[in-house]
Order: structure tokens, then C-alpha cells, then sequence
């Protein structure tokens, strides 16, 4: 057995806490994170909506299998020959890290109870072209999230409702073409006839942008070490991104609202702490959400091609451990939202109501013994 085989067959035992990290812990890393999304069960949805799909045909599962052996090559490929993780330069200093590390202080000082309950709101804008008629619009719909920590509780659930989706026009332009198209509504057919098909939000500004899917319970809680697993899991995962500290940027926060297991408040408060740290972010002041709740904004700015400059903004309570938002502000267009005005939210996350209760919810969740 190799170095790297024995590393490997070291990882399970391992705590992400108490490692050192070096470059002979890479491979222990890649063992640590790799993500076990244990029991999670959508509900009340019409329509369920995830990043990947379920092929109904022959072509499809064929379509579907050959894209696994591309990835699992990829990996292979990774874990053979893997890039250097990039050094961090540290930002230790300036009114954004002052912001950012006051939000893992309130981590830490938050106790976690039974439940972690979550009500929030999803939107994306969508550009559409129909019968001569051009417009874009702002399509929202409610989400909903129960995590239990003790699986006797029952099963985590994640809702988001497409029945309760809402189709607004940007600007008064948008609602004149939007009413002369005859004020479409949702529908799930493709055919652009039949209403508006609400796309997936994409997982980043560039068709090849990947999302972090390493299990949070497994991540270190030092925020250096942090950075480096999640780093590590991506490169292993299709590669490093183009721009490695926009894309923890906009990936780290999503750990803090995740439908799938809540981070122990240790792993929040150092999610907080590596943001803190990285170059380019900056501070907003005191900003309004998307609900026109005031917010403290921090964000940090990513240039692509397909989606232009993008502003990743994400919103914090000025009193406690709650992200109440997080949008990606067009700053100036791209070849794929060449319509849409700067200033405007390409896509945004909110959060109306977030954190701990002992109260249950009022149906016991699936699985539940108590």
C-alpha cells in the first residue's frame, strides 16, 4: 500500500478539527468531504426542482450514465495529478472584515435547540422573446425548510412551492410587452405557447460552474482549513475555478442556509471568519434586502462572459446569527442577460424567518419517533 492509499484508508477515522492541514493531508481531505446528505425528503412542492434531473427515457438514463463516467474520470484524473490549492491573501483588516467577524461572534454566542426552521423566497429573472414581444421577468417562489438535530425528531424536509410562483415585469417597458403577449402564467410544458417555464437558477455565472456538495458535518471548523477543504472538493470535482475566492464567496453562505443539514454553529461562526478573510471583499453599510428589511452588505464582485459583472451581496442582521439574504446584482450585462438593466437581481435568495426552536412544527416531520 502507497502513501496515498494509506492516507485514504486513514480518512474515515480522521476529525476534520484536529488535522494540520499540509500537502499530505490533500488526500485525507478528499475522504473528510466528501458529502454524505443523509435523510432529507422534499414535501408540498408541485413541482420538486433540483440540480440534476430524472430521465424518463432509454436515451436519457444512456445520457445520464455516460455523464458519470466523464465526472468519476474526472476525479480519478484529480486525485492522480491534483492542482495546488492557491495561497490565501489574507484581508485582516477594513470595515468588511469588521462586519463579517461580528457575525461569527453572534455565531458563537448562539445556543442551537431542536429545530432549525426556515421560511424564505427565491427569485431569478427570466428573459423571454414570444411572438414578436420582448420583456423580462421576475419569477419568485416560497420555500420552506425543517431541520431536526436529533434524527428522532424525524427526517429534514425542504418545500418550495411552484403552484405559488409569481411572474412580475421589471420595469413599466417589460409590462407593456408582457400585457400585449397576453400575461402568460407558469407552466410546466416547454412549449412556449402554453406559459412560461420557470428554469433551474443556475449554479453560477458560468455554464461550468459547479456547487459545493462536501458534508458540512465534516468540514473543519478552522476557517483556513476550511477554505482549503472546500477548495480541495471542488478541484476533485470537475477543478479549481477560475476565480477561487468569488467562488467561496458565493458558495461558503449557502453552507449557513442549506436545506439538506444545518452547520453546527461552530462551522457558522468559521464560514463567517474565512469570509472575513478573503481579498476583494468590501463593505456595503447598512443596505435594504429584497423583503426592504435593513441589512448589513458585504460583497464582493466576479466577471464572466456569459453573465457579465456580477455583485455577489450577501445581508446580515445587525443583532444576530441570521443571513437574511444573498443576490447576485448585474453590474453589467453578459452575452446571456444582455437585456437585463444594471442594478437589477439576476437571482436572489431570502430569508423571511431563520434559526433555532424547540417548538415543532405542527405535522410531525417523516420518520419522526416523538
Amino acid at each position: 500500500m502507497n502513501d496515498l492509499d494509506g492516507l485514504l484508508a486513514a480518512a474515515n477515522p480522521v476529525r476534520a478539527e484536529d488535522l494540520e492541514y499540509g500537502e499530505r493531508e490533500e488526500a485525507v481531505l478528499r475522504g473528510i468531504t466528501a458529502r454524505r446528505r443523509g435523510r432529507w425528503r422534499p414535501r408540498w412542492s408541485r413541482r420538486p426542482r433540483a440540480r440534476w434531473a430524472l430521465p424518463g427515457t432509454a436515451a436519457a438514463v444512456a445520457a445520464v450514465a455516460a455523464a458519470a463516467v466523464v465526472a468519476a474520470a474526472v476525479v480519478a484524473w484529480n486525485a492522480l495529478a491534483p492542482e495546488p490549492i492557491p495561497r490565501q491573501r489574507f484581508v485582516t483588516s477594513g470595515p468588511a472584515h469588521a462586519v463579517l467577524m461580528a457575525a461569527a461572534e453572534k455565531a458563537d454566542r448562539t445556543e442551537p435547540k431542536r429545530f432549525w426552521h426556515a421560511e424564505g423566497e427565491v427569485g431569478q429573472l427570466i428573459q423571454r422573446d414570444h411572438r414578436g414581444h420582448r420583456y423580462t421577468l421576475l419569477a419568485t417562489f416560497p420555500t420552506e425548510t425543517w431541520l431536526p438535530r436529533d434524527p428522532v425528531d424525524g427526517d429534514g424536509v425542504h418545500s418550495y412551492d411552484m403552484g405559488a410562483v409569481r411572474l412580475r415585469p421589471v420595469s413599466p417597458a417589460d409590462a407593456r410587452e408582457y400585457r400585449l403577449d397576453g400575461s402568460p402564467q407558469q407552466n410546466e410544458n416547454p412549449d412556449p405557447d402554453m406559459g412560461i417555464a420557470i428554469p433551474d437558477v443556475p449554479e453560477g455565472p458560468r455554464p461550468d460552474d459547479r456547487v459545493f456538495e462536501g458534508d458540512p458535518a465534516r468540514l473543519p471548523t478552522d476557517p483556513v482549513r476550511l477554505r482549503t477543504a472546500m477548495l480541495t472538493w471542488i478541484r476533485d470535482h470537475g477543478g479549481l475555478p477560475k476565480n477561487p475566492d468569488a467562488w467561496l464567496f458565493r458558495e461558503a453562505p449557502q453552507l449557513l442556509t442549506d436545506p439538506v443539514s444545518q452547520p453546527s454553529q461552530k462551522l457558522r461562526a468559521a464560514v463567517y471568519r474565512m469570509l472575513a478573510g478573503l481579498p476583494g471583499v468590501r463593505n456595503l453599510g447598512t443596505v435594504r434586502d429584497p423583503l426592504g428589511r435593513p441589512a448589513l452588505g458585504v460583497a464582493m464582485d466576479e466577471t464572466t462572459r456569459d453573465l457579465g459583472t456580477l455583485q455577489w451581496q450577501i445581508m446580515l442582521s445587525p443583532s444576530e446569527d441570521f443571513l437574511m439574504a444573498s443576490r447576485a446584482v448585474v453590474v453589467r450585462p453578459g452575452t446571456a442577460n444582455s437585456r437585463v438593466p444594471a442594478g437589477s437581481a439576476q437571482y436572489y435568495t431570502v430569508q423571511r424567518t431563520a434559526g433555532w426552536t424547540d417548538t415543532p412544527p405542527a405535522q410531525k416531520l417523516p420518520g419522526a419517533r416523538r
